[in-house]
């Protein structure tokens, strides 16, 4: 019992206690707003290093095309390190994520896959306004940014 505890003490003064309570940055539920043809699309980012990377990207416009009929997909403006990210997402409706083989990162508007897929890194969720991504019609440039 005495072990337990010094353990617990251990853990609670290293803040391990408080893992993942915050979000990248050390805010909590970080998000982003894609604004494109006056339409938004609000984002709750995944903590992972491949977020955060993007992250320290924003704000910047990326020009979008839809992907298969069901995604719509862009590239970064630089290489995103995934040394430490770990892959394995259900590709479905809302997700944003990278796509490891080809390096470039989009959103999931519809279901593809009840099964997760080793080759996608997952980078956040929408919260609001997939409906738009879906409607959105050929090409598009979007603005991202940082919500505050």
């Amino acid at each position: 019992m005495k072990k337990l505890l010094l353990i617990m003490a251990f853990l609670l003064a290293m803040g391990v206690t408080n893992a993942g309570a915050e979000d990248i940055y050390g805010k909590k539920d970080m998000k982003i707003r894609l604004s494109f043809d006056n339409q938004e699309v609000i984002v709750k980012m995944k903590n992972n290093s491949a977020a955060e990377q993007f992250l320290a990207m924003l704000p910047d416009d990326f020009e979008f095309r839809d992907f298969a009929g069901e995604e719509k997909i862009t590239n970064f403006p630089k290489p995103v390190s995934l040394k430490d990210v770990s892959g394995g997402m259900v590709a479905k409706a809302g997700k944003m994520f990278i796509y490891a083989p080809w390096g470039n990162w989009g959103f999931f508007y519809k279901d593809h896959s009840l099964r997760p897929d080793n080759d996608l890194i997952e980078l956040g969720e929408v919260e609001k306004g997939l409906e738009n991504l879906s409607r959105q019609k050929g090409n598009f440039v979007a603005k991202i940014e940082i919500l505050e």
